[in-house]
């Protein structure tokens, strides 16, 4: 914008784990105000107060996926807590034996504006280099109702359909926890449902049983909690059905 090298590009008030950081940048004599956000929900808030026009913000960046692009499904399947730290801390490492910082200084982006896109910003470079959201969800809402009980003391099953869950197996999840419900006679005493997000994705497959999170989960891990609880209701319930659980020895 100022025409002039930025010498440092490291913004080290940008990095970390939190939600929502901010940093004030000023350029050319301006001061600028801008905020990286992760998660849906910290999106969501983000999102309200600038619907509200109560935003400070003068650039936000939104990721979607808890950590950013790091910590999303587009990234090897993995269960280790510490990967998405090490996957930053490794980008952070490979990019200070770069020689090319920034998209301006590299030859051949040059050359391809010179000699195809033209202006910068122009109307051939925006019609090529950008693109349309379009919801690629599997669920057309947040939640999907799959087995809906009347019973006042039913139990809730929540299982996260979002993209990294469903990667790491809990469509298997779902599917071991209906057959079980089907086969056991439990569907006047459950509620199952398949959820969006629970930004949980570095512990998916994410499934939520009357509010306790389980992590990792298998149909087996599942259904030996859903089974605890019935089971603590009326110990008469899943009498004679242990030997049918799927996923259990």
């Amino acid at each position: 914008m100022t025409g002039e090298k930025l010498e440092k590009v490291e913004f080290q008030q940008v990095r970390g784990d939190s939600g929502l950081r901010e940093a004030t940048i000023t350029v050319n004599g301006t001061q600028l105000k801008l905020a990286i956000v992760h998660g849906l929900r910290n999106a969501r808030v983000v999102a309200e107060q600038v619907r509200a026009g109560k935003s400070q913000y003068d650039l936000i960046e939104v990721m979607a996926c808890p950590g950013g692009c790091v910590g999303g499904a587009g990234q090897p399947v993995s269960t280790s807590p510490n990967t998405r730290a090490l996957r930053t801390k490794g980008l952070y490492q490979a990019d200070k034996i770069l020689q090319l910082h920034k998209s301006q200084d590299n030859v051949f982006i040059t050359e391809c504006y010179e000699r195809f896109l033209g202006e910068i910003g122009g109307e051939k470079a925006h019609h090529l280099l950008h693109t349309n959201y379009q919801s690629r969800r599997r669920i057309a809402d947040e939640i999907l109702p799959l087995m809906q009980s009347q019973s006042e003391d039913k139990h809730k099953v929540n299982v996260c359909l979002g993209t990294n869950c469903f990667l790491k197996g809990s469509q298997e999840v779902l599917n071991g926890v209906l057959r079980h419900a089907e086969q056991n006679g439990l569907e006047n005493r459950l509620d199952v449902r398949a959820s969006f997000c629970f930004e949980k994705c570095e512990t998916g497959p994410t499934v939520m049983i009357d509010g306790q999170h389980i992590a990792h989960a298998t149909a087996a891990k599942a259904i030996e909690v859903l089974d605890s609880r019935i089971e603590s209701d009326n110990p008469e319930q899943l009498a004679g059905t242990n030997s049918d659980r799927i996923g259990t020895p």
